[in-house]
C-alpha cells in the first residue's frame, strides 16, 4: 500500500521509459534533444553556408592582393579580430534595434555568418594567390581566357576540395559559437515577455541545443547537472563528427592527388 500511496514528482530519474531521464515538468529529455537537432543542425548549416557565399566570391576577386575587394577583406579580418568571435557576436546581438526586431533570427544569422567571412575570404585569397602562379594558369591568360572561365575551369576546381574540408570544420565551429552564446544568455531568436508581476525579461522561442542549455544553465551546480550536460554532449558530439568528417575528407583528396 505504501508504494501506491508514493507520490513521486518530476524530474524523474533515468528508466526504460526514459533513457536519460525527464526535466522538472515531466519532459522526456531524450525527445527534447532529438527534436531540437533538426533546428540546431539547420541553423549552423545555413549560417557556414552564407559564411561561405560571402567569403569565396571576395577571396576570388582579390586573389591579386590588390584593390577593392582586398580592402573590404582586410577591413572585415580588422573589425572582428580584435575580439573573439562569440565576444564580437554578442556585441552585435546586444543592438538594441536587434533585440526588439521581430527577424531577430535572420540577423543573429547574418551577423554570425559576416563575424568570421574574412578570415575564410583570407584563407581563399591566399590559395588562389597561389593557383594564380602555376604554369598552367598562366598559359590560361596568355591565351586569353575570361575571367568566369578560369574561375570556372581553374580555380574552383582546384579550391574546391579545401573548401569542403574547411566547410565541414567551420560547420563545428559555428556550432561551438553557438553555444558559447547561450551560456552568456545571448539568443537569437527570443521574445520581450512579461514573466511575472510588472516583471519582464527576455525570454528565448527557439527549440535548439543552445537553447535547451541556456535555460539550463542554473542547474550547473545543483542537483539536476543533466540538464545542462546532455545538450552541451550532443553539441560536443556534433562538433567531433564534423572536425573527424573534415578530416577524413582531407585525407580521402590528399590520397586521391597521389
Amino acid at each position: 500500500m505504501d508504494a501506491f500511496n508514493k507520490l513521486e514528482l518530476p524530474a524523474f530519474e533515468a528508466s526504460e521509459k526514459n533513457w536519460i531521464g525527464t526535466d522538472k515538468k515531466g519532459v522526456d529529455n531524450l525527445s527534447k534533444i532529438v527534436i531540437a537537432a533538426k533546428e540546431t543542425i539547420f541553423i549552423v548549416i545555413i549560417i557556414t553556408l552564407i559564411r561561405y557565399i560571402i567569403a569565396i566570391p571576395l577571396g576570388l576577386l582579390s586573389c591579386k592582393k590588390k584593390g577593392f575587394f582586398h580592402h573590404v577583406i582586410n577591413a572585415l579580418n580588422q573589425c572582428f579580430s580584435f575580439l573573439p568571435p562569440v565576444f564580437a557576436t554578442a556585441l552585435l546581438l546586444a543592438i538594441p534595434f536587434l533585440l526588439f526586431t521581430d527577424l531577430r533570427l535572420l540577423w543573429s544569422i547574418l551577423i554570425l555568418a559576416a563575424v568570421e567571412a574574412g578570415r575564410v575570404a583570407y584563407t581563399i585569397q591566399q590559395q588562389a594567390n597561389q593557383l594564380s602562379r602555376e604554369s598552367y594558369m598562366e598559359a590560361g591568360i596568355a591565351l586569353g581566357l575570361s575571367s568566369r572561365t578560369l574561375v570556372k575551369n581553374y580555380y574552383i576546381p582546384a579550391l574546391l576540395p579545401e573548401l569542403i574540408v574547411n566547410f565541414c570544420i567551420d560547420l563545428g565551429k559555428v556550432m561551438l559559437l553557438i553555444g558559447q552564446l547561450s551560456i552568456i544568455s545571448i539568443f537569437l531568436s527570443h521574445e520581450w515577455r512579461e514573466v511575472d508581476y510588472y516583471t519582464n525579461e527576455f525570454v528565448q522561442t527557439g527549440l535548439n541545443w543552445a537553447a535547451l542549455l541556456a535555460s539550463h544553465r542554473h542547474e550547473i551546480f545543483r542537483s539536476q547537472f543533466g540538464f545542462v550536460f546532455y545538450p552541451a554532449f550532443a553539441m560536443m558530439f556534433t562538433i567531433v563528427t564534423f572536425n573527424l568528417l573534415g578530416e577524413g575528407l582531407r585525407r580521402h583528396y590528399q590520397s586521391t592527388r597521389i
